[in-house]
């Protein structure tokens, strides 16, 4: 069987259908696994650079599943034949960089019956915010742990905007009574509160403080008992 990560796995088991459509796959492990598992019957695995892709090709050989799967060279969905893909998976890349791939006029075809599976490296809150904003409902959460605690979001086209207080725009769906959810989040009020104190340090106080309320806010909901 193809080895995978455990935020490959975990973006595995949230798929749905059986037309899956891997952007940015790299070494194409992900489609590898999908074909020889059975929980796909077709891929397309997208790549931006000749360069994985060509890593790509030797996978599915390695494999014995380069007839199963169609390699593409796209920038997003670009290039990609949509019609029948029933899930999509885009991982591995920053948040801003998958909401930007979902915003671009070829991904409109995702505002439809398609699940979407999304592995954010960093700027998560940037990418809940944006789904939230454009009708995508979040339906489930999960931190994983692999070279550091990552979260895997799996979201669908309701064509409801979704409110999306500031705070939760960092925490997503996430449960709360989760070790991982727990270093998870560590790992975000760290970061925010050396924002904050950059922030200070500049003399712009009045930011500062906001950073920290979000902290607080983003605690509260982490250890409700804390402050009601």
């Amino acid at each position: 069987m193809v080895p995978l990560s455990p935020r490959l796995l975990c973006c595995a088991s949230m798929l749905k259908g059986n037309f899956v459509c891997d952007i940015g796959t790299d070494h194409a492990y992900l489609p590898a696994y999908l074909i020889l598992s059975g929980k796909a019957e077709h891929v397309i695995a997208t790549d931006i650079k000749q360069g994985p892709l060509d890593s790509a090709k030797g996978t599915l050989k390695r494999y014995g599943v380069s007839q199963d799967i169609r390699l593409i060279l796209s920038d997003g969905f670009a290039k990609v034949p949509t019609k029948g893909i029933t899930d999509v998976v885009i991982a591995g890349m920053g948040g801003e960089t998958i909401r930007d791939i979902l915003a671009s006029p070829a991904a409109a075809f995702v505002r439809g019956d398609v699940n979407l599976v999304l592995q954010p490296m960093s700027k998560a809150e940037v990418l809940r915010a944006w789904l939230s904003e454009n009708c995508f409902a979040m339906t489930k959460e999960v931190a994983v742990k692999d070279t550091h605690v990552y979260t895997v979001i799996q979201a669908h086209y309701s064509g409801e905007p979704q409110l999306l207080h500031e705070a939760a725009a960092y925490y997503g769906k996430l449960k709360r009574s989760e070790l991982l959810t727990k270093i998870y989040i560590a790992g975000v009020q760290d970061r925010l509160m050396t924002k904050a104190n950059g922030l200070a340090e500049a003399g712009k106080q009045d930011e500062a403080d906001a950073v920290l309320r979000l902290i607080g806010d983003i605690n509260k909901w982490l250890k409700p008992e804390i402050g009601g």
